[in-house]
């Protein structure tokens, strides 16, 4: 009987998503490295896979949407419910509020197959029973949260930061922060984002081919692309179209003519402004896109340090490394905090680990793993790391201080404690930078050497950004 019901459509798929989920929760880990993994160990086609990942972000995304609903419509509280029934339920709901495209009957069908195959037969009556309650009232439950399409109401305004948590599934020390460092209307804006599906971008190899000529290969594969206005690199996908597998899988990325990487992260590696004959040091370097990069705007000429503590990590950058030609670039495994070299750089880049918090619309689940007590231990690690920078920079070189977190103590508090302590060091203008944004608004001082990029005003990751200059 499992056998059979294992091969039926569609519930393959939707059992290894519950399974992505519940490993993701047992083990604490992050969504994208259990997704990885599953996916690869996985013999569906790429269309399943890509199904199962967006299950996996959408019900991650709106846990609290999807929790409260299932609460709505079950006699048994969730803190009763085995972690199986909970996800099963929660990966049903999903597919009934936000794919209204999707046969009732199907979603009905698969998820008491899955409750059944993972469970028990009692899982898979009381699972049908709790989702043909939430099917009699769907059309007001997608009214009642503001639900179109694949995407829950990120309109939706109100004073209370508790009830902000609530519909954004957002924990709520997030929404007090941002609240108490943005104001009110900006944290709404920055909820909004976070519940967005991410913009897919790719970076050209500006060293193997033209940026149009990858824009007529993605054009003839199906795809709906345009080139950046605003980084000279960049291609956006607009649409897959037809195309359903992972980008990975697009013509020309195997032969080395682009990587995939998010559009504020490519901004980096323009701030730290490597050339050809260059020495430069990253020193979180892991996996890798702003150092091969970097090493492409070099003209696979000069010499990049790469530095990271992860092995695992820096393995996907000797993968990538190979894959685009590279080398220029040596891979050290060791700790940034500590590293010392006989010769100083032209440039050295402290691309830190941080909250994340501007990028959790492509990271999910990790509104869900980090604490508020991480961003002091967080801000003590980057302090760390750009002090030790320091000492790694010639007289003259560039230091270029890097995060993908919207949160004040990672970014502008940690460059004035480190130039409080570093009087050799002195801000450099990113004005070459924020003229790029000639079609964005953005409101800063030209000659700052600090940006901090806000989805709200850019349409970008969250992103911050800092360029010093070691005096000569």
């Amino acid at each position: 009987m499992k056998n059979r019901e294992h091969k039926a459509k569609g519930v393959e798929s939707r059992k290894l998503a519950l399974e992505v989920l519940l490993r993701t929760n047992e083990e604490k880990s992050y969504v994208q490295s259990v997704l990885s993994a599953s996916l690869k160990e996985s013999k569906m086609s790429s269309r399943d896979k890509a199904f199962v990942t967006y299950l996996v972000q959408g019900v991650l995304r709106n846990l609290s949407v999807l929790d409260k609903t299932i609460k709505m419509h079950s006699h048994r509280p969730l803190e009763k419910m085995t972690s199986v029934l909970l996800n099963v339920l929660r990966l049903g709901t999903y597919q009934l509020l936000f794919m209204e495209e999707m046969p009732a009957s199907a979603v009905l069908s698969t998820s008491t197959s899955v409750a059944r195959m993972c469970g028990h037969s009692g899982l898979s009556s009381f699972t049908q029973a709790v989702l043909r309650n939430i099917l009699r009232n769907v059309a007001k439950l997608r009214d009642e949260h503001g639900i179109k399409g694949d995407a829950a109401d990120t309109t939706f305004i109100s004073k209370d930061p508790e009830a902000l948590s609530d519909h954004y599934s957002m924990p709520l020390w997030i929404v007090q922060r941002w609240i108490d460092a943005y104001g009110l209307e900006i944290t709404i804006s920055l909820l909004a984002y976070s519940q967005s599906s991410p913009k897919q971008c790719l970076r050209v190899n500006e060293n193997a081919v033209e940026v149009k000529a990858v824009l007529t290969i993605l054009e003839q594969a199906g795809l709906v692309v345009e080139a950046s206005n605003v980084v000279p690199s960049c291609v956006r996908i607009l649409s897959k179209g037809k195309f359903k597998g992972p980008l990975e899988k697009l013509p020309g990325f195997a032969e080395g003519l682009f990587s995939i990487q998010d559009e504020a992260s490519q901004l980096v590696s323009y701030a730290v402004g490597a050339k050809a004959g260059d020495l430069v040091i990253d020193l979180c370097a892991a996996p890798g896109g702003k150092t091969l990069h970097m090493s492409e705007m070099m003209q696979n000429k000069g010499k990049i340090l790469a530095v990271d503590k992860s092995e695992q990590r820096l393995s996907v950058l000797k993968t990538n490394r190979q894959r685009l030609s590279i080398t220029n670039v040596e891979v050290i495994e060791g700790d940034g905090r500590v590293l010392k070299l006989d010769t100083k750089a032209d440039k050295v880049l402290v691309d830190a680990p941080c909250s994340g918090t501007g990028v959790l619309n492509r990271r999910s689940d990790l509104r869900y793993h980090r604490r508020e007590e991480d961003i002091k231990s967080l801000s003590e690690l980057q302090l760390e790391l750009l002090n030790n920078a320091a000492s790694l920079v010639k007289p003259g070189g560039i230091l270029v201080y890097s995060t993908c977190s919207v949160e004040k103590e990672e970014n502008e508090q940690i460059i004035d404690k480190f130039l409080a302590n570093n009087s050799q060091f002195e801000f450099e203008s990113l004005t070459d930078i924020v003229q790029a944004f000639k079609s964005a608004p953005f409101d800063l001082d030209s000659n700052s050497g600090k940006i901090q990029l806000l989805p709200t005003m850019q349409g970008f990751s969250g992103f911050f950004l800092a360029r010093l200059k070691h005096k000569a």
